[in-house]
């Protein structure tokens, strides 16, 4: 690799790293706090964030609450990164504002995020969506996730929870409701839901599956392991296209309907079993 070519890999890996890590280190020039708050009672509570890392969680207040830090590289920048809040009824809206080209900005010499922690009552439901950084959502209601880009770590939703990812890690623990995901890349790990799971797209990763009370269904897979395991009804792949297949500990029945590569094996099977005849 020559120098150039050197150089080019050290900014695109920087690059990598997100805005948001511009927010926690000594890089962050200019910086100033953002709130919002509205008592309750509040039924639905709907975010729109931006860069930056993104933590809401439920309480027994009945109100919302809403604490920022803006980070910027400039004070001109700075200036152009709002909250934006309001209420309608029982439905309250916050909306992260960027100037036009800020949201997804980071380099050596611009960077523009705001970091926000949210607190909701824990029956409200949710409707999040977030361009960049990591997600951090525990003990609200039901739930609707859009990410464009972060991990997310998702615990303790006492409702239904869907999720729309294009590119991160994806952790779900515990949820009282079914669960849809749609993935574009990166890993999904999913631990504990009392209905049932359906995994509608994944593009790249492996997908993990444990304790489901309901069904696991995994309708169209690109590449990547998938492991499913302690599901107490049905467990079917509708269609996978690689990477190997790993069942176990299942109340109903298994099928595979379509699977171009890689390895299925299955154990404890209660009901039947139907995968692909391999030639």
């Amino acid at each position: 690799m020559n120098k150039y070519a050197a150089q080019l890999l050290a900014w695109v890996l920087l690059g990598s790293a997100g805005t948001s890590a511009w927010a926690q280190t000594e890089n962050c020039k200019f910086s100033s706090d953002r709130t919002a708050n509205f008592n309750g009672p509040v039924k639905k509570v709907v975010v729109s964030a931006a860069a930056g890392d993104l933590k809401i969680r439920g309480d027994a207040s009945g109100g919302v609450t809403a604490t920022g830090r803006a980070c910027a590289s400039s004070e001109s920048l700075l200036g152009k990164i709002a909250l934006e809040s309001r209420r309608e009824n029982d439905i309250v809206y916050l909306t992260v504002v960027m100037a036009e080209g800020m949201g997804d900005m980071f380099s050596f010499n611009r960077y523009a995020s705001l970091d926000l922690d949210i607190s909701v009552p824990r029956e409200a439901e949710l409707e999040v969506s977030d361009s960049s950084g990591d997600l951090e959502l525990s003990d609200v209601g039901a739930a609707k996730v859009d990410d464009s880009s972060g991990d997310q770590l998702l615990k303790n939703i006492n409702g239904n929870l869907i999720v729309n990812d294009s590119s991160g890690e994806i952790r779900v623990v515990s949820v009282v409701g079914n669960l849809e995901v749609e993935d574009s890349s990166g890993n999904i790990d999913i631990e504990d839901v009392r209905g049932d799971v359906t995994i509608k797209t994944d593009s790249s990763g492996d997908i993990a599956i444990a304790k489901v009370a309901g069904n696991a269904e995994v309708v169209n897979d690109s590449s990547g392991d998938i492991t499913i395991r302690d599901v107490k009804k049905n467990v079917t792949i509708d269609n996978d296209s690689s990477g190997d297949i790993n069942v176990s500990d299942v109340g109903g029945n298994f099928a595979v309907r379509a699977d171009s590569s890689g390895n299925i094996l299955h154990e404890r099977v209660g009901g039947s079993v139907r995968i692909p005849a391999r030639t």
